[in-house]
Parts: structure tokens; sequence; C-alpha cells
């Protein structure tokens, strides 16, 4: 690895971590963590600290959250002065409460793309100088909350309205933050394809997050077996006189049956993948 490779790396780790502390800070004093989509940890969901929060992984945020990362990329982007800035507010209301920022921050930025809903908020967007707008009404984007800020150093947050598969009368949403120049690129293109009415889906996020989920069900699936193992093991130790040739040879069939299962596990993943890009 290149001395200039590693010193980009070093970069990109500490402006992931003043990005991180940065949203911590917008944050209400007794908000620390961010539940880990898809995970779980002896059957119990799994809370991260917002100031250790992972790239490219997918949390479920609380709509407090969601307005605090995407604060933190709209004041970002007003920093660096970036290309282009492209914000949606899928909810009616949302542009008006940040309208004027946002005219504030489009004196520092050459672009700022709006994605929202209502005809009136088009009419009002279109007489802000730097501000061009989308009406996303029947568009799939409206399921969406994005805050995508392209420039010399890109970042991307993305989720999307998880309240059909929670119990809690809370809204929450699915998603994640990238710094990585290629998945943001990707979503990018997606955004702009979906918007213009030529895709009806972001097919990189779908992608990701069924990478995730296939990821944390292997995760959970060597748990839950390792677990089982152990069991089975301490029980020999305290018997040895019980662990017969039938039952070890059982217990070897056991063990490969599961090697296969999560063996098929990614392969119905990439077929799954497959079917999503098409």
């Amino acid at each position: 690895m290149q001395a200039s490779d590693v010193i980009m790396r070093t970069n990109n780790k500490r402006g992931e971590r003043e990005f991180l502390v940065d949203v911590q800070r917008r944050l209400p004093a007794g908000q620390r963590f961010i539940q880990e989509a898809f995970t779980t940890d002896h059957r119990r969901a799994v809370v991260v600290k917002v100031t250790e929060l992972r790239t490219n992984t997918f949390y479920l945020f609380d709509e407090i959250t969601v307005r605090a990362i995407c604060d933190a990329v709209i004041d970002r982007a007003a920093h660096d002065g970036d290309d282009r800035l492209v914000i949606s507010f899928p909810f009616y209301g949302e542009y008006r409460a940040q309208k004027n920022r946002l005219q504030l921050v489009a004196n520092k930025v050459k672009e700022i793309r709006v994605l929202a809903v209502g005809q009136a908020v088009a009419d009002s967007a279109a007489r802000s100088g730097g501000i061009s707008f989308r009406n996303i009404v029947g568009n799939p984007l409206v399921r969406f909350t994005i805050a995508l800020k392209e420039g010399a150093r890109p970042m991307l947050f993305i989720c999307r309205d998880a309240q059909r598969h929670m119990n809690s009368d809370r809204r929450r949403s699915l998603g994640f933050f990238s710094f990585d120049t290629d998945i943001i690129e990707e979503i990018a293109d997606d955004i702009e394809l979906v918007q213009r009415d030529a895709a009806t889906r972001l097919t990189a996020f779908d992608r990701l997050e069924l990478l995730h989920q296939t990821t944390q069900r292997v995760a959970r699936e060597l748990e839950s077996y390792s677990r089982r193992m152990e069991l089975a093991v301490r029980r020999a130790r305290r018997r040895p006189d019980l662990l017969t040739q039938a039952r070890f040879e059982r217990i070897v069939g056991q063990a490969i049956t599961k090697m296969e299962q999560l063996q098929e596990i990614p392969r119905r993943a990439l077929r799954a993948m497959e079917r999503v890009g098409r």
C-alpha cells in the first residue's frame, strides 16, 4: 500500500469521526445510541453509540436522528462549497421549514436540488436562486429521505420509511450513510433515473440492503449453531460415556448439513440480487 493511500484512509477515518461527533452534538443529550438493522445478539436488538456508527451499515433511525444527520450533511456541503447538494423532503411542510436556511446555503454551493412534495412548494422554489426543484408526489422517491453531497469530499445519507415494518408508534427509517465514492455515485445515478421516471426503484439501495440482511443472517446462524455446539461439548465432557459412535456421527452429520445450509444463504441472495438488477 502506498503512503498516499494510507494518508487518504487516515483522513477519511478522521472525517467520518468528525461527522459523527457533529451528528451527536445535534441530538438531545440523552440520545446516544442507534439500533443496528437486521442484527441481534442472543435474539436482542443490537444498539451502537452514535459516535461509533459504521459507514455502509444499515441502522434504524428515528425522526430526530434523521434530521440531525441531514443537517450535518447540509452544513458540511456549505463548509466545503461543493458542486451540488441533493436534499429530499418527503413530508408536507418540511421544505418550507428549511427554505430560508437552504437559500443561505445556496450562496455557498453551485447547486441545490430539492426533491419535495407539492406544486406550491415547486412554485416557491422556482423563485429561489440556486435551488432547483422536483415535485416527487407519486414518485418512489417519496418514501426516501436523502442528503447527498457531491464534490471533492462526497457524502451520502439515505433512508427509507420503515414504519410498516415496526410495531412501534414512532416513525422509524431504515438506511445508512456513506463516504464511499462508488456507492455514492451508484445511488446518485439511481436517484437521477427515478426522479426522471426512467426507473421505479433505487436498485443500489435494494441491493445493499439485501447484502446486509444476508451477512447478518449468516452471522446469526453461525452464532446460534456455535452455542449449540458448545452446549454439546460441555455435555460430552460431563458424561463422556454418553458420546457413543452413533451420537458422534449424528453430530458430524448435523454440522455438515448446517454448513450446506449456510452456503445456500448467499447463493439465494445472489439470485435475488440478479432479480433486483433486472
